[in-house]
């Protein structure tokens, strides 16, 4: 990973514009209280989410039967999220979901606020309160917290790991890596306490941030260190099951989502009216055993068909990338779990298309599915400019890109092994939006306008992103 590093006569130092990040904070706590007031007013203070009825039950399980409940919700799905809900439960079971959505929607407006605050530092720093605006105000994204759902929570907490390795490379002052590591990691086990696929992706960033912060012999205790406390949270579960059921495992729902996913009949999307599936064997034992079994089944027949497996997983993908309100572009009518998407409730175009014969054919039909190809590959076509545009930069700059996109693309490659929902694109929402945001500055004022002097990048982080001889010379001058 190369690094141009410019001398302080030609890059001077220059700390983020305190009215700036100011201004980052009162918006962000605007919006918080504009949330507040929703929530208020929501019969029940939250939405049911896709799950949201499963999590009610589980959570009332777990509070019933204590937290080693052997009710089947809590180790179908991963416990994590119910749990949450009867820890926040202390503060009164009447205020529950009001605690909750509270509590989601704080940590969003914190998570949008320090993550723009870190871009002040970059050499895009002034457009970073038109990153923050996209992201904060997105509507699918921001009305999720408010949500019966981990997503929020998950991208809330992509935002905030990301933000916590721009702090460390670009503070000058200090050495934060101790301490940011310390606290990516834990934020890694929170959000994978959650979804437990969320573990792989963040693990990634930890170990690409310590390799390039840290000579290999420190690296490795370091990776040892991080890998110990997200392995925390799953743990947690695994115990937890092994306690109620007697299996050791985070959950028991991989294969059915799996399979949803696979099969001669299949169409890769969130479908349960179609002929989907693998025909597996049958096999005697718990319901571990039964997972474990029907997940080497899909993996089998996917090595088995190369040439439908090709098939499955492009569908897949453009069911991930695939807009929010009409996504039926490979069917007669929409698939995913986003029925329940907040923004369907109040989007007037959803309206026209539901209030009127015509609106729905307009919106349905063949000129619906055009623009909803148009919107998918519009929006894919300006993310992948603005990580271009990041990569070229170089220094901190290429860094960044780097991080995000790791965590888009692992992501992305999870729904190619189980199934193609747009609901599962939630959590890297966040850094999309991001890249996104850089795209269409790139597109208006070009590349080179969008970028102004950032300030100047720490020693030992620039002597750890390149080995070149130029970089080492430069970096001795300084």
């Amino acid at each position: 990973m190369g690094v141009v590093l410019e001398s302080k006569t030609k890059r001077p130092r220059r700390a983020p514009q305190k009215n700036q990040s100011r201004t980052l904070i009162y918006f962000a706590v605007a919006v918080f209280f504009i949330k507040l007031i929703i929530i208020l007013n929501v019969p029940g203070n939250a939405w049911l989410g896709a799950d949201g009825e499963n999590y009610i039950s589980a959570h009332n399980a777990l509070v019933k039967d204590g937290i080693f409940s052997s009710e089947r919700l809590l180790h179908y799905w991963p416990a994590g999220y119910p749990l949450f809900l009867l820890l926040l439960s202390f503060f009164g079971e009447s205020w529950l979901f009001a605690t909750l959505t509270i509590l989601q929607s704080a940590i969003y407006s914190f998570a949008t606020a320090f993550f723009a605050q870190q871009l002040l530092k970059t050499k895009f720093n002034k457009y970073s309160f038109f990153i923050f605006i996209l992201i904060i105000l997105n509507p699918t994204l921001s009305l999720s917290s408010i949500v019966i759902g981990y997503e929020s929570l998950a991208a809330s907490g992509l935002l905030i790991i990301l933000a916590l390795l721009v702090q460390d490379v670009t503070c000058i002052k200090k050495d934060l890596f101790i301490r940011n590591l310390l606290l990516a990691s834990f934020t890694v086990a929170f959000i994978s306490f959650f979804q437990p696929r969320l573990m792989l992706s963040g693990l990634v960033a930890l170990i690409i941030w310590i390799l390039v912060r840290r000579p290999v012999k420190a690296a490795v205790f370091s990776i040892i260190i991080a890998t110990t406390i997200v392995a925390i949270a799953p743990g947690t579960l695994i115990v937890r099951n092994q306690k109620a059921n007697n299996f050791s495992v985070i959950s028991t729902n991989l294969g059915v989502t799996m399979n949803l996913g696979a099969g001669d009949k299949a169409n890769g999307a969130y479908d349960l009216s179609s002929d989907y599936g693998v025909k597996c064997s049958e096999v005697s034992g718990d319901a571990a055993v039964q997972d474990r079994h029907l997940v080497s089944c899909v993996v089998k027949w996917y090595f088995n068909n190369p040439q439908k497996s090709g098939r499955l997983f492009l569908n897949k993908s453009l069911y991930f990338w695939s807009p929010w309100t009409n996504n039926g572009f490979l069917g007669e009518s929409p698939l995913g779990s986003m029925n329940r998407n907040p923004w369907l409730k109040i989007n007037p175009i959803v309206s026209i298309a539901k209030n009127s014969a015509e609106g729905e054919n307009l919106f349905y039909g063949t000129i619906g599915k055009a623009v909803a190809w148009l919107w998918m590959t519009a929006s894919l076509f300006v993310m992948a400019i603005g990580f271009f545009s990041l990569w070229r930069v170089n220094g901190i700059e290429r860094f960044i890109a780097f991080l995000a996109m790791s965590q888009i693309l692992l992501n992305w490659a999870v729904s190619l092994g189980t199934l193609g929902d747009h609901r599962q694109r939630l959590p890297i929402l966040g850094l999309s939006i991001f890249f996104q945001a850089i795209g269409i500055k790139t597109i208006i004022k070009g590349k080179k306008n969008i970028l102004t002097q950032g300030p100047l990048m720490p020693q030992r982080v620039a002597k750890r992103l390149s080995s070149s001889d130029e970089l080492k010379k430069t970096v001795s001058q300084q």
